[in-house]
Order: structure tokens, then C-alpha cells, then sequence
């Protein structure tokens, strides 16, 4: 877990994987620090549909196409070769917001909006190895659960393995990776820094993004450090402003 001071707030950012996470383990982390406002990597229409399974209702479903679905349904076996269900992670994060009646804030992309970027930017040779990908990765998980296991855990533990993973993304599928990871990440960060920085009543704050979004702490810490500077300015001229009045 990582903690970031900035605009007078406390944010701790829980790393986890959307499959096979122990929904539990992160309800009971966010119940121990007791924020204000628990911000999830989901936007507004799946935060509703989180919220409407919740209760037991039906939920709306946004797949994002072939590419969506196909995700999804991985996302969905490899959970459970892991031992869990797919978003347990958000789902034990909401529940936790729910208890404490702390404010919950989507901060990603619309998620029908990120399958449509994939299409404008990715090339169809680039969108159809993508999916063949993701079904080769369906069928090795079925054959070597254990070996995905191992994956998904070490990417949640390990900073460095989960660099490693998004490094080879971008590899493979680069203009993919540009909007699955990068454009995300921006947007993921900077609603979370424009959050903190409009609400002066929140005190803590808790993030939950998934191991592969390393990259949204890159500019939380930049942020971090131009937050520092700009109070230890303000501090500064301040200081000024009273010896000036008392000469």
C-alpha cells in the first residue's frame, strides 16, 4: 500500500487484481483506515451497476464490443482459477464505503469509451492479435492454473512484475496499451488529484486500482512533491508577510 500527502489530505492507494482478489481482505484494509471517501477505478455507469448488484438488482452491462466481452470472460475464468470472482476487489471496496457512509468517486474512463478509443487507435491486425492473445492466455490458464496464479499474485505484490507485465503489453500491442494503460492512468491520477484538491473537508482518502495501473502512482508522486513545494511557498511568503508587518 502506498501514501500520498497532498492539499492538506492523507491518500492510501490499494494495489489489486480485479480477478481472483479477496474481496474481504480489501473491505476490512479500508474499514482499519476509516476514510472519508473511498475513490474506485470504475466509472460513473459501472459504479451504478456495482452498486445495482449490490442490491440484488439486475445490472446493466457495458461490454465494449467483441474486444470487451473477450476480456471480460478472461478476466472472469482467470478469477476463478485463482480462487475468486471477478471485481471483488471493487465490490469489497464499495462494501467498506457503504459501512463507513463515506463518500465513493469514480475516477476512470467510461469504459465503453476506452473500447472505442482502442478501435479508433489500434489497427485491425493489432485489435485481432489482441483477441487471439487473449484467448491463448484463456486456454494457457486453463491448462497451467497454478503457473497463473503465481502471475496474478506476483503482479499485485511485486511493483517491478507488474511493470514487467504492462512493459510487454506495450510491446505487443502498443497503440492498445496507449489507451488500455496509459490514457487511463492519466485520467485515473488527475481525477483523483482534482478531487483532493477541490474537497478541503476530506481529510483521507482511499484509492483502489488494479496492478497494472503502476503508472497512475508515477503522477500521484509528481503531484505529491509540486504539493510540498507550493505549501512550503506559501509558508514562505507568509513568513515574509509577518516581518513586514511587524517592522
Amino acid at each position: 500500500m502506498d501514501r500520498f500527502e497532498m492539499f492538506g489530505s492523507e491518500l492510501y492507494v490499494l494495489r489489486t487484481a480485479h480477478a481472483g482478489v479477496d474481496g474481504d481482505r480489501v473491505r476490512r484494509k479500508i474499514l482499519e483506515l476509516d476514510p472519508e471517501a473511498v475513490l474506485v477505478e470504475l466509472c460513473e455507469g459501472r459504479l451504478l451497476s456495482f452498486l445495482a448488484e449490490l442490491r440484488g438488482e439486475q445490472a446493466g452491462s457495458q461490454t465494449g464490443g467483441i474486444t470487451g466481452r473477450l476480456v471480460a470472460v478472461a478476466e472472469r475464468i482467470v478469477g476463478r482459477i485463482v480462487g475468486g470472482e471477478l471485481g471483488d476487489d471493487v465490490k469489497g471496496a464499495i462494501e467498506a464505503a457503504l459501512e463507513l457512509e463515506a463518500e465513493i468517486v469514480p475516477v476512470d474512463m467510461d469504459i465503453s469509451w476506452v473500447f472505442r478509443r482502442m478501435k479508433m487507435k489500434a489497427s485491425r491486425w493489432e485489435l485481432l492479435k489482441f483477441q487471439f492473445s487473449v484467448a491463448i492466455d484463456v486456454l494457457r490458464s486453463l491448462l497451467r492454473p497454478g503457473q497463473t496464479r503465481d502471475v496474478v499474485l506476483s503482479s499485485v505484490a511485486d511493483e517491478e512484475a507488474a511493470r514487467e507485465m504492462v512493459r510487454g503489453l506495450r510491446r505487443a500491442f502498443p497503440r492498445i496499451a496507449e489507451v488500455l494503460i496509459d490514457e487511463r492512468n492519466r485520467v485515473i491520477a488527475e481525477n483523483t488529484i482534482e478531487f483532493l484538491h477541490s474537497r478541503e473537508d476530506v481529510t483521507k482518502a482511499v484509492l483502489v486500482i488494479g496492478a497494472a495501473h503502476y503508472g497512475v502512482l508515477d503522477i500521484l508522486r509528481d503531484a505529491e512533491l509540486e504539493s510540498a513545494s507550493r505549501h512550503d511557498d506559501e509558508d514562505t511568503a507568509s513568513g515574509e508577510g509577518e516581518e513586514e508587518t511587524a517592522g
